[in-house]
């Protein structure tokens, strides 16, 4: 624990602070779980910018920024304020500083008027449950968050307490039992939470219902007073009763004044008043009328009575949840549905009667199914549920919205009759139509469905109907400062459009804050699963508004998701989930990201025009508009959204970027461990970078065999780079590395090529014999355009035909050897045009110089590939057991090769086709298989390779853009083919790889980065 330097001053934030407030928070990432994501001074700066916060309490030891507290408005609820996000720094923890920003916060909700101060937090938030406790919250007793509700300024705010507050401190006087538990007393329905106090002279407890928010009873040293009602749940349009009760606790009489009149949806009427001596109790009659099922997340339909004792004012509440005799919910369990096939609907029944009954469901008639029957009963007990399964055929596809008349017979013969619709989607291929639910509106087209929650107006799309998906558009806002009225604020209109090939769903929404803005929102949806969303801003109103934004959140749970960082595509594809908020939005670079998770392909991109970048857990996409005045209209970039209409990484970029072609790109890791050179030249140091695309800092270890570096946070670095001694490198010399840090141990291999010696070049009788000291190619071009020989340390791995061409197998006539030709030209026709080879020395990306053979072919003769010229390399360096092997369009001839596909292939066999043995991932039996002894044709992945009567392995390393090697074995031959798009000058190359050892595709595959 920090020892204090000063006293603890409260202050509110200032730019000034924003240096201070990213240390803050590097500083107390053990209270959050240990996370290592890195703040700035500059991240800050834009987040507090766009914050919806009222205020932003700082706790500050000199100058040093120790706690956070902001105050908003609560945006799931009317009637509060919330504390969105409340900190203080680890290493000053026990303090009391946690208090102290509570209670200025609480100050503030009291001093601007409102009733209560929300917050969340997790129920393991053992440490600071009792403050939140001690200083007025109370803990929801809720499934699905852990909701705390403070009613002190509620209390503080109320003329009839104000006189006993002159008495009592509410903080220190507080008698209240503090447990790390969910707060509550059980009755009836209701839960009610209870404030005690007491010093020497003076006593009270005040009593809050859960759902109404408000006061349900007050007790002091002179009265009693409380609202009652018997039950909280209220069947729709049923009278009932409910009452005051006044105790006199003194010797004087009490003057008691009570009325109150409709609130919202529930009827009442009455007007009491009277002097109490002793006890009093008046009672009023109510009904609720027929509307929504309130929500957890929000203050429900209520009794609200304004009282005056002795002439001091209170306003007491008590919440309903108001029912029907039963709960009616349909659902379809199929995603599609078909016409004219029998099927069935569920339909759940849940009896919220006290007692048991028979329902009996009338469905009306309906063009757009057939029932096989029209009314169903059946017998729920007291609080029960049954589920029927509703026989049917489907008509037409559309939204099946009927409304149902149901009547529920009680055991003694009361009959209640009320009316509910129920809902269900009837989706087909090709089919658009809209519908709106209990909870949600639809919009539909052929797989693909929007809901929109009505409650908040969260957006989630899919291809299915399952109630939780990974992705969601978030509660759109308008600023600046930004505003959460939205989330609150029932859309003035909502409509579906259909056009052509999509669906339209317009939201249109007035703000408050903004007045005279009206913001609407439209998500078209397309039958491919391409979402397209955007808003229009128009100033409706007489004021000018000086600068206008609009801000769309994005939630995302995200996996094995491809984000463009630092100008590479990265891949987050470990087991370790990558959430939002670890990227740097400076590090962006592109408008799109891409997943592949168990919910298929999800793709995003933004328009680039449009800000993006992550903030905590959302992904925010942001347009400025500037200055709008009085009838003035803007529109934001469109988003688009791509639920499985793109199915790899390279479409989806070529669609972000709007490029015809993209190629696939070379994809890196989060984590990357690099050479700053793949190939070394004698006598030069290694050096080695080590780099994480997470928005944390290294800390750890890294080991490069015997050399250790350590790198710590404190160095405040992303990538770490170091130097060790060449020692003694063999031709393909393989560097282990470890880092351990960060919570997190990762090995890494990487792949160093050292040349030695010279490559010699000759001919002979036509013959190209180009020896690099290790592996012997040659080459014939009056024969054959290709290679048709490779020796390695004196073991031939083609089979061939030299000098003489043959028929085998399949093939007439055949050469064999290795050669890249246009695919679908067939030997005869390739055989009629003119090829010559030619020594040549060619540099890499990285200036390195290969010496090979050049073999150029022209087409003279071919109808369709007449005109066209095209060379093929084959290159090596010196002692090093790699062949590199790329093809070149020296003149297309005017022919377009963006459709062609180019193949490479070569005939492995040597001295005997059944001593070659192809093994796969995983290299054991299973996965090995012997050429020449049946048909067998094979996709090779990354980890295979072929040995042939030695221990010396080949491996085969395509081009990124090819598609995977295809090997095809008999009994004569065995044949690699590799194809690649032929919309390139010069392909990207493919290399052969020899050595001893068992080496892995994702190493193997480091190659790529040489190019020529």
């Amino acid at each position: 624990m920090a020892q204090l330097n000063k006293v603890i001053q409260i202050e509110k934030y200032h730019e000034g602070l924003a240096a201070g407030v990213a240390k803050m928070w590097n500083l107390s990432r053990d209270g959050w779980g240990g996370d290592t994501r890195v703040m700035t001074e500059e991240q800050v700066k834009k987040k507090e910018a766009n914050s919806d916060n009222i205020e932003l309490y700082l706790a500050l030891d000199g100058e040093e920024v120790v706690g956070y507290c902001g105050l908003s408005e609560y945006k799931e609820d009317t009637g509060s304020l919330y504390i969105p996000l409340l900190n203080v720094r680890t290493d000053y923890q026990g303090h009391k500083i946690g208090k102290k920003l509570l209670l200025e916060a609480l100050e503030k909700t009291v001093e601007l008027g409102w009733p209560r101060l929300d917050l969340y937090t997790w129920a393991g938030n053992t440490k600071a449950v009792p403050l939140y406790k001690k200083c007025g919250f109370f803990w929801e007793d809720r499934d699905d968050s852990t909701h705390l509700m403070n009613f002190i300024p509620q209390v503080l705010n109320t003329p009839l307490l104000k006189p006993v507050f002159e008495k009592l401190d509410w903080y220190g006087d507080s008698t209240r039992l503090i447990e790390v538990k969910p707060d509550g007393t059980k009755e009836n329905g209701f839960t009610f939470y209870e404030y005690g106090w007491q010093n020497a002279g003076t006593s009270a407890r005040v009593q809050f219902e859960r759902t109404s928010r408000g006061i349900s009873l007050i007790e002091t040293d002179e009265f009693i007073l409380q609202m009652k009602l018997a039950d909280h749940e209220v069947i729709q349009e049923e009278e009932r009763e409910f009452e005051i009760n006044v105790v006199n606790k003194g010797e004087a009489p009490l003057s008691f004044k009570a009325n109150g009149t409709k609130n919202g949806r529930i009827k009442y009427d009455f007007d009491a008043e009277r002097m109490v001596d002793d006890e009093t109790t008046i009672s009023a009659t109510f009904s609720v009328e027929k509307g929504e099922e309130p929500s957890n997340w929000r203050t429900h339909p209520s009794i609200k009575a304004t009282v005056w004792i002795n002439g001091l004012e209170c306003e007491l509440k008590l919440g309903i949840f108001p029912i029907n005799p039963a709960k009616i919910e349909a659902s379809y369990s199929g995603n599609l549905s078909f016409l004219d096939k029998e099927t069935s609907i569920n339909v759940e029944i849940s009896n919220n009667l006290n007692e048991n009954a028979v329902f009996e469901l009338d469905f009306p008639e309906d063009e757009q199914v057939v029932l096989a029957q029209q009314t169903f009963t059946v017998e729920i007990p007291a609080r029960g549920r049954k589920t029927l399964s509703v026989p049917l055929t489907v008509k037409q596809h559309g939204f099946y919205n009927p409304e149902l008349t149901i009547a529920a017979t009680k055991a003694d013969g009361q009959k209640l009759t009320f009316e509910q619709e129920i809902s269900v989607a009837f989706k087909g291929l090709g089919e658009k139509f809209g519908g709106e639910s209990k909870d949600f509106w639809h919009i539909f087209n052929g797989l693909g469905q929007i809901n929109v929650r009505k409650r908040d107006l969260l957006t989630s799309a899919a291809r299915n109907n399952n109630k939780n998906q990974p992705f969601a558009f978030l509660t759109p806002k308008l600023g600046k400062p930004y505003s959460q009225e939205f989330t609150k604020k029932k859309p003035s209109s909502v409509t579906w459009e259909i056009n052509d090939s999509s669906i339209d769903l317009k939201i249109t929404l007035e703000s408050a804050e903004m007045e005279g803005l009206v913001l609407k929102q439209t998500c078209r949806l397309f039958g491919d699963g391409i979402i397209h969303t955007w808003a229009e801003v128009e100033n409706k109103g007489e004021s000018i508004h000086p600068d206008v934004a609009f801000s769309q959140p994005v939630y995302h749970e995200m996996e094995q998701v491809y984000f463009p960082l630092d100008g590479e595509v990265v891949h987050f594809s470990e087991n370790r989930i990558m959430e939002i908020g670890e990227l740097d939005t400076k590090r962006i670079t592109g408008n799109w990201y891409f997943t592949k998770g168990q919910s298929g392909p999800i793709g995003l991109t933004w328009s680039e025009g449009s800000n993006a970048g992550p903030e905590s857990w959302q992904f925010i996409i942001e347009d400025q508009f500037g200055k709008l005045e009085p009838g003035a209209k803007a529109v934001s970039g469109t988003i688009t959204l791509s639920l499985g209409a793109f199915q790899n990484v390279e479409e989806f970029i070529a669609y972000a970027e709007q490029v015809q072609v993209r190629k696939k790109p070379e994809t890196i890791s989060e984590l990357t461990f690099k050479a700053e050179k793949l190939i070394i030249q004698p006598d030069t140091d290694l050096t080695f970078t080590l780099k994480t695309h997470r928005n944390s800092y290294l800390d750890g270890t890294l080991t490069i065999r015997d050399e250790i570096h350590g790198v710590t946070a404190d160095m405040e670095k992303t990538s770490h780079s170091m130097t060790v001694p060449t020692g003694a490198l063999q031709p393909v010399s393989i560097f282990e590395a470890t880092y351990t840090g960060n919570g997190t141990e990762a090995r890494f291999k990487e792949l160093l090529i050292s040349p030695s010696g010279c490559v010699n070049a000759s001919t002979e009788d036509g013959t190209f014999n180009i020896d690099n000291g290790v592996i012997t190619l040659k080459a014939d071009p009056d024969f054959y355009p290709g290679i048709y020989s490779m020796e390695v340390n004196g073991h031939e791995w083609l089979d061939h035909s030299y000098p003489q061409l043959t028929a085998k197998s399949w093939w007439n006539p055949w050469a064999g050897g290795m050669k890249t030709v246009p695919y679908g030209i067939n030997t005869f026709s390739l055989l009629k045009e003119t090829s010559h080879a030619e020594v040549v020395e060619v540099a890499d990306s990285e200036g390195n110089k290969w010496s090979g053979l050049a073999i150029t072919t022209e087409f003279k003769e071919h109808k369709q590939w007449k005109g066209v010229q095209y060379a093929q390399y084959y290159l090596m360096l010196p002692g090093v057991p790699v062949v590199a092997s790329f093809a070149e369009v020296k003149d297309a001839g005017g022919k377009n090769l963006a459709h062609e596909v180019w193949i490479t292939d070569l005939f492995i066999g040597g001295d005997k086709l059944t001593d070659v043995r192809i093994s796969v991932s995983g290299s054991n039996q299973a996965h090995a298989y012997h050429a020449g002894s049946e048909e067998i044709p094979l996709l090779l992945d990354g980890d295979s390779y072929f040995t042939s009567g030695s221990e010396e392995k080949l491996y085969v390393i395509p081009n990124n853009d090819a598609d995977p090697t295809e090997a095809y074995n008999n009994k004569e031959v065995l044949q690699l083919a590799s194809r690649h798009k032929g919309n390139f000058t010069k392909s990207a190359p493919l290399f052969l790889l020899f050595d001893e050892r068992r080496l892995t595709g994702d190493l193997l595959k480091k190659l790529r980065r040489l190019q020529f």
